[in-house]
C-alpha cells in the first residue's frame, strides 16, 4: 500500500535504538537530515568552525567531513549521497557562508508549518475541550427542560372566589380544565424536546472516539446534518432511517466529501520503501 502517512515522533531519535553505534543507511542518512533540520522558522545564527553562521526553517548546516563522522562513511559517499539528494531536488546545498548548508525542499511536507504544529498541538485539546463544552451545553438544556416541566407538573390549587351563582362557578370550572389541559400539553411538549435533546446528546457522544479519525470540521458537520430534529421535534433526521451503522456511515460521508488523511506534528513520511529514492520525494 502506497497512499496515506507514517506518523513518527521525534522521540524516536533519542531512542537507544536510533543511537546505537553503526553505519549509516541511505535511508537512515536522510532521516537524520530531516530530524537535524531546524524546525522553527526564526533565524538562528551560530558559531561553528570558528564562522558565524546563519540558518532557518527547514536548513542545516554540516560539513561533509562532519556527515563523514556521525554517518559512519567516508567523506566521498557523502559527496555521492549529497550529489544525488540535490539530482532529485530533494536538498540544495549553499556554501556562500563558508560551509555547507543543506536545505530540504519539501521540509514542510514532512513537518507541516510552524504555526500548523502549534495549531496541531493545541488542536488535540482544543477539539476534546469543544466536544467536552458541546456535551455540557446540551446537558444543561436537557436538565433545565427536565426541572421545567417537573415545576409545570406540579399542582397549585388556587383559591375558588366566592360562589356567587351557578353561572360563575361553571365559568371557573371550564377555565380551570382550559388551563389544566393547556398545561398538560406544554408539559408533554418540553418532556418530549429533553428526551430528544438527551438522544441528541447520546448520539454527539457517540462520535466522540472518531474524532481522531475524521477531522473535527467533518465530524461537526456530519452531527448537524444527523442531528436535524423533525417538524415535531420528536426525532433527529438519523432515527427516521431504517438502518443505522456509525462507522460505514462516517466511512461513506468522508469518502464523499474526499477528506483528506489528519496529520499529526512530528516527521511524516509519505513512503519508507527503497524505491523512494527513485522516485523523487
Amino acid at each position: 500500500m502506497m497512499e496515506g502517512y507514517i506518523k513518527l515522533s521525534r522521540k524516536f531519535f533519542s531512542n537507544d535504538m536510533w543511537n546505537e553505534a553503526r553505519t549509516f543507511s541511505s535511508c537512515e542518512a536522510w532521516l537524520d537530515l530531516i530530524q537535524s533540520a531546524r524546525f522553527e522558522a526564526t533565524p538562528r545564527m551560530e558559531s561553528i568552525g570558528g564562522r558565524e553562521v546563519s540558518y532557518t526553517r527547514g536548513q542545516y548546516p554540516a560539513s561533509i567531513r562532519f556527515l563523514s563522522k556521525r554517518w559512519k562513511w567516508s567523506e566521498r559517499k557523502v559527496r555521492t549521497f549529497l550529489a544525488f539528494l540535490r539530482r532529485e531536488n530533494m536538498i540544495t546545498l549553499s556554501k556562500e557562508q563558508g560551509m555547507n548548508v543543506i536545505t530540504l525542499v519539501k521540509y514542510n511536507e514532512y513537518n507541516g508549518s510552524e504555526s500548523d504544529t502549534a495549531c496541531d498541538t493545541s488542536n488535540d485539546t482544543m477539539s476534546g475541550t469543544n466536544i467536552i463544552q458541546e456535551i455540557n451545553n446540551l446537558r444543561m438544556q436537557v436538565t433545565q427542560l427536565m426541572t421545567q416541566v417537573a415545576t409545570q407538573q406540579v399542582t397549585h390549587p388556587a383559591k375558588e372566589p366566592e360562589k356567587r351563582h351557578t353561572g360563575d362557578t361553571k365559568q371557573i370550572k371550564e377555565k380551570n380544565i382550559i388551563k389544566e389541559t393547556t398545561t398538560n400539553v406544554v408539559a408533554k411538549k418540553d418532556a418530549a424536546k429533553a428526551a430528544t435533546l438527551s438522544r441528541k446528546e447520546s448520539f454527539y457522544q457517540s462520535l466522540v472516539p472518531y474524532v481522531g479519525q475524521y477531522p473535527k470540521e467533518m465530524i461537526r458537520a456530519f452531527f448537524d446534518y444527523w442531528s436535524e430534529l423533525n417538524k415535531s421535534e420528536t426525532k433527529m433526521r438519523y432515527e427516521l432511517e431504517k438502518t443505522w451503522e456509525l462507522p460505514r456511515r462516517l466511512a461513506t460521508w468522508a469518502s464523499r466529501e474526499k477528506v483528506p488523511s489528519k496529520t499529526d506534528v512530528g516527521i511524516v513520511l509519505k513512503d519508507n520503501s527503497p524505491e523512494k529514492y527513485k522516485k523523487g520525494w
